[in-house]
């Protein structure tokens, strides 16, 4: 089977949904008629204050991987627009009839920052560096959990083994989390990866000060972009900022601090529209929608009904409109509708009914109210605790809404403030009842990331399956459509398992969060990366310094 053919997910489908999300940046920023790309300046993004613990792309899992990590790596395959995989470091692929063996053939003339070739040892080394446990991968590696082993053919070929048929295998490919690390430092400075990281892509990594911004300088031999690109960037250099506050991000634009930011306030994107001197874009990410996660794995969520309860309760709609001042669309069930294989006609399923929540408490035997309000059973408390960083604040007054909700219905959540790393390390271990997120990806595999049985964390691997949810019947739905080769097929399978999480909700989905992207007009050429929905730079320059 020749691989220059769609991949095996319905590309069709999310090129018409990613058709719908409105105009590109490069079309919202476009040039002036009769204007040139300008080589030279520098630019300045303003980025939330989700910053990376590490820059090792296989050892990330975090919302601005991509955006940090794409200047620096490339990656195997590339997503176009229109949903479909096309060629970047690999030039051509094939698939066996059984759907187990994958046979890449590699661009020629690709070199790594620190000199070291682009090859079948490369490719071998990378994908062996995501799966090792020593690499304590959080996402990588689950995404290529069926790996087997693989061969080197030749120079340029590389025969890659799967223990079972994996339909999202390109797909996963083309994303940030498995980008391309210099073989070299693998082997050499495995250490290294995460302060340090060398790729081979259009920017070399320079600085990173923690805590403040990431600066990268321009990689002058770079010829071996995604869509034909086939020079260096035009920038000279590129600045990450991490801007925790809105107010202080939205504010760095308008002073003209910062060329670009990301993560643009909600309330701040009409402004941004009206405003002459700056242009707005977004796009909707695929994978699975911003939601609260309830841990399924101990008291008082273990019990279905008291997540039911909780979810019926909470009147999304009304949390999304506050939030978000209209920029985004409520959530119908646990994947996007710009993901491939979203299933239709969930609208409804999720619904807000404070009436029948108090009857789902009340069959779970939390009958009783203490003089606060909270109901009780057996002397206990109906108590949850939700983590929250504070890194973003919409996320906060998700969690304080999701809690004057959840008090009305005699469940107390009590909100705990801790660092990132407090709240990744105790979300492995189980060491929480609620926090928030958002999940990105281009395959509705993310249901088998999120919350296959196989992906709980354990000492062996750290797992993504941070609700601990473990069901056979959406374990077996999950399998059958991971190795299933068969479009129509997989995609049944999904809307099964996409109808059976609703009854199970080891989460309360919010919403859809869509990239939105507010620059000066002097910024031309931004470009998204459409495995993730992540602004990217090789094409972006500025008409003034």
């Amino acid at each position: 089977m020749l691989t220059r053919l769609k991949p095996l997910l319905a590309t069709a489908l999310l090129a018409s949904l990613l058709a719908a999300c409105g105009a590109g940046p490069e079309e919202a920023a476009a040039p002036a008629a009769g204007t040139t790309p300008r080589d030279g300046g520098r630019l300045v993004l303003g980025e939330n204050g989700d910053e990376p613990a590490c820059l090792d792309p296989h050892q990330l899992s975090t919302t601005n991987t991509t955006v940090v990590g794409r200047p620096v790596f490339d990656s195997l395959l590339w997503q176009d627009a229109d949903g479909a995989l096309k060629p970047w470091l690999a030039t051509a692929w094939k698939i066996s009839d059984d759907g187990l063996t994958y046979t890449f053939t590699l661009r020629d003339g690709v070199k790594f920052h620190d000199g070291s070739v682009w090859n079948a040892e490369a490719l071998k080394a990378n994908l062996e560096h995501m799966r090792d446990p020593a690499t304590k991968s959080p996402l990588a590696a689950a995404y290529i959990a069926p790996y087997e082993d693989s061969e080197v053919v030749d120079e340029r070929t590389l025969k890659v083994r799967l223990s079972s048929p994996y339909s999202a295998f390109l797909n996963v490919l083309a994303q940030s989390y498995l980008a391309m690390i210099s073989p070299k430092q693998i082997k050499e400075d495995p250490g290294g990866t995460c302060e340090h990281p060398v790729g081979s892509g259009p920017f070399v990594f320079e600085k990173w000060t923690k805590g403040q911004s990431i600066t990268y300088r321009k990689n002058p031999d770079y010829a071996w972009g995604s869509d034909g690109h086939t020079g260096p960037a035009h920038l000279d250099g590129l600045e990450i900022r991490f801007l925790a506050e809105d107010a202080t991000r939205y504010n760095a634009l308008l002073a003209g601090e910062v060329d670009v930011i990301d993560n643009t306030p909600p309330a701040s994107v009409e402004d941004v529209k009206a405003n002459p001197d700056l242009s707005f874009t977004s796009i909707d990410r695929p994978g699975h929608p911003f939601s609260v996660w309830l841990n399924t794995g101990r008291e008082p969520f273990g019990d279905p009904r008291v997540r039911q309860a909780l979810t019926l309760a909470v009147d999304r709609q009304a949390i999304v409109n506050s939030v978000s001042f209209g920029q985004w669309k409520l959530a119908t069930g646990f994947v996007t509708p710009s993901t491939p294989d979203h299933a239709k006609g969930l609208d409804g399923r999720i619904t807000h009914d404070p009436a029948k929540a108090a009857r789902l408490l009340d069959e779970a035997g939390w009958t009783a109210k203490d003089k606060d309000g909270v109901r009780t059973k057996d002397g206990k408390r109906l108590t949850a605790i939700a983590l929250d960083t504070g890194v973003n604040p919409q996320n906060t007054q998700i969690l304080v809404q999701t809690q004057a909700a959840a008090a009305k219905a005699g469940i107390e959540i009590k909100i705990e403030n801790v660092t990132a790393q407090v709240s990744s390390d105790r979300t492995a271990k189980g060491d929480f009842d609620l926090s928030v997120g958002i999940w990105t990806t281009n395959t509705a595999d993310v249901l088998w990331i999120q919350y296959s049985s196989k992906n709980i964390t354990t000492g062996k691997r750290r797992g993504q399956n941070t609700t601990r949810l473990s069901d056979p019947q959406l374990d077996k739905l999950l399998e059958q459509a991971r190795a299933a080769t068969d479009d129509t097929e997989r995609a049944g399978l999904y809307d099964q398992a996409q109808s059976r999480l609703i009854d199970l909700t080891p989460a309360i989905p919010l919403y859809n969060r869509p990239s939105l992207v507010s620059a000066q007009k002097k910024v031309h050429g931004l470009a998204w990366d459409h495995a993730y929905g992540a602004v990217t730079f090789l094409d972006t320059w500025v008409s003034s310094p």
